[in-house]
Order: structure tokens, then C-alpha cells, then sequence
């Protein structure tokens, strides 16, 4: 009998996966990443869940590893003026990264997560393909794009097939009632009341100093609390200028300096973009990866800049490292976030990702 890890959360969906996995024939055990001290309440549910679907559980330690690698990158991007996505890095360096060796370890002959993706092997080609779930609306493919070969040899996901999450909690009901009612997590784990301006202000960061807003031209329009709590694009919570008049709505942030503490305000045409650069980039496919950087021959994808973005068309060129990637496009891409990870795909095939360096108008 095939042995599978499950990621358990105390949620429904990593509940859900590791009943389907047990109810599939599969001997199950559930592991939880205790990442930050506040985790009591997850933990608890977590092992509730082992115990209602009956299977062993095991809490791993990663508190200070997750403080060096994930905390404090975000805190220093925010104070490089970047948009941290630190769920991106966690599924890479934890998730995907140290857990999945520390279940192979405890024997798992698979890993799976209450994600929702979906994980085939093309028989064609050898390689393993990810792709978006059945349920688009949470499709979370999009932090998975730094996967390789050997990680995804290892996968199993069983909610990549699921039409809706009405279903996965009508599914879990038979176990636990309760826990079907739980709603889904948001905002940043680490913190616990979820405002990362509060947090960043209670440690001190200088991503929290009073600066100003400008204009193109450095024409001081107001007055703000710190350039954390903006990101290219934003329109709202601008608060009130000089003139008295509200800068929402009038205005959209098209830059952050964090030497200076600015934030530059402008128009809507000053956020489009034709040309974004990409470092750390990954492509899931290494014959796919071999053909571009033999040919040189741009590649048409689709291309979101961030979870929930718009998508566009866009022609992706490697660089001669392959380690970097250029997307041109014919259409402009609309408010690209430096510190963002911009992700390609294939119809419903992802190809692969990387993190957002440049961006040219």
C-alpha cells in the first residue's frame, strides 16, 4: 500500500484531501508546519482533523527557519519598496521545499495539499504537467510555478478535480460537522491581526516612516504613514492632499522610492507597461526549456502578474542564463508590482514563473 503525507491545516480543504486519499486506498498520515507561535488554534484543528479521518499526525518545528527565511524577507522587500508575495516563497522553500523531504523521510511515498491543482504525467513526453484546477475561481496553480520534475513526480491532488468548494464541504460534513462550517484563511498568516502595516509599524520598520506623496515632478500633494502600505495600482486609502480634496480616485500610485519615502501619484496610462523582466525564473517542462534556449524562437503564453490579475497574451524569450526571462506584449499589462511573481501558461497548462525585476512602458 502506497504511503501519502497530506499537509494538514485544521482547514476543509487538506481535511477533505486527506479523507478522499484514505477513502482512495491509500495509507494516510497528516503533518503540520508549526511556522510562527500564534499557531495554537491550527494546530488544534489540525490534529482534530488526523483524528476524525483516523489517521496519525505529526507537528514539525520550523519556527525559526521560517522566521529567517520568510519574515524577514518580507520584511526587508517592503522596505526595498518591492510587493512581497510571501505565500509564493513559503510553498517553495517549506512547503514544497523542507516538509515534503521531511515526509519523504517518515516514509511518504507521496505528498499532497488541499490545493486546488491539478498534477498529470504526460505520457507522451515523460514529464509531469501542473495545471489549473476544475474550479478556476480557486485555482491557486499560480503559486506553484517553481516546481520541478522531481516534486511533482511526488504529487497527488485530489481537489484539482472538485467544481466547486460547496462540494468539498458537503464532502467533509460525514466527518465533522464543525469543521465544514470553518472559513477559509486570509490575509498574512504570520500576522495575527492581519495588518501588515500594523505589524511592520510595531516592529519599527523604515517601511513605515512618514513620507510624502508626489507627483511625476516631486510637487509634494500630501502627507502618508508609510510607503508599506502601498502598492503600484492602488486607487483607494489614498487619504486627503493639501488641497483638502481626497486623492482617491483622482490618483493611482505608479511608484514607491523608499530612500526618499515617496510615493509618486499619477494616471492610469502611467501603469501600462509592455515589457516585464523576470528573475528566478522557472519552466516546468525541461524539454520545453531546452527547445527555447536552442532556438531563441519567442514562446506566446498567458500571463498573469499576480494572483488575481487580468491575464494577457505575451511572447516569453529566455535569457542566456535561463535563470531570466523578458515578456513583451502587443497589449499593455497594467500595474506590474516589482517583488510580484508573474506566472505563464498554456490553455490550462502552467509553464512556468518568476519573479517581476523590470518593468517598461
Amino acid at each position: 500500500m502506497k504511503k501519502v503525507a497530506v499537509g494538514l491545516s485544521g482547514g476543509i480543504d487538506s481535511g477533505t484531501t486527506a479523507l478522499l486519499l484514505k477513502e482512495q486506498g491509500f495509507e494516510v498520515f497528516g503533518v503540520t508546519m508549526w511556522l510562527f507561535d500564534h499557531q495554537t488554534d491550527e494546530l488544534e484543528s489540525s490534529k482534530s482533523v488526523a483524528s476524525a479521518v483516523g489517521i496519525a499526525h505529526h507537528i514539525l518545528d520550523y519556527r525559526h527557519a521560517f522566521k529567517h527565511e520568510i519574515i524577514t524577507n518580507f520584511i526587508t522587500q517592503y522596505e526595498q519598496g518591492l510587493t512581497p508575495n510571501p505565500c509564493v516563497l513559503c510553498n517553495q522553500y517549506f512547503k514544497y521545499g523542507k516538509l515534503i523531504e521531511d515526509c519523504l523521510s517518515l516514509g511518504a511515498d507521496y505528498f499532497s495539499t488541499g490545493h486546488y491543482a491539478k498534477c498529470i504525467k504526460n505520457e507522451s513526453t515523460g514529464e509531469y504537467q501542473l495545471l489549473r484546477a476544475e474550479n478556476l475561481q480557486k485555482d491557486q496553480s499560480y503559486n506553484l510555478y517553481h516546481l520541478n520534475q522531481h516534486i511533482l513526480s511526488k504529487l497527488i491532488y485530489p481537489l484539482g478535480d472538485m467544481e466547486s468548494k460547496e462540494r468539498v464541504r458537503a464532502y467533509f460534513e460525514k466527518l465533522n460537522i464543525h469543521l465544514s462550517q470553518k472559513k477559509d484563511s486570509l490575509g498574512i498568516c504570520f500576522i495575527a491581526h492581519k495588518d501588515h502595516s500594523k505589524f511592520l509599524m510595531e516592529i519599527q520598520s523604515s517601511a513605515m516612516v512618514k513620507g510624502y506623496f508626489v507627483d511625476k515632478n516631486h510637487t509634494r500633494l500630501g502627507e502618508h504613514n508609510g510607503t508599506a502600505s502601498f502598492t503600484i495600482g492602488q486607487k483607494r486609502r489614498l487619504g486627503i492632499g493639501y488641497d483638502g480634496q481626497y486623492l482617491n480616485g483622482r490618483y493611482v500610485v505608479t511608484d514607491i522610492n523608499p530612500l526618499t519615502h515617496e510615493v509618486t501619484l499619477g494616471s492610469e496610462s502611467e501603469l501600462l507597461y509592455t515589457e516585464i523582466n523576470c528573475n528566478e525564473f522557472n519552466l516546468i517542462s525541461p524539454s520545453l526549456k531546452k527547445r527555447l534556449q536552442q532556438s531563441q524562437v519567442p514562446l506566446t503564453v498567458e500571463v498573469i502578474v499576480s494572483q488575481w490579475s487580468a491575464k494577457y497574451t505575451g511572447n516569453l524569450t529566455l535569457h542566456h542564463s535561463a535563470n531570466s526571462a523578458v515578456i513583451r506584449f502587443d497589449s499593455p499589462v497594467r500595474a506590474p508590482a516589482k517583488g510580484q511573481a508573474l506566472v505563464c501558461y498554456q490553455d490550462n497548462i502552467l509553464i512556468g514563473g518568476g519573479i517581476i525585476t523590470q518593468t517598461t512602458p
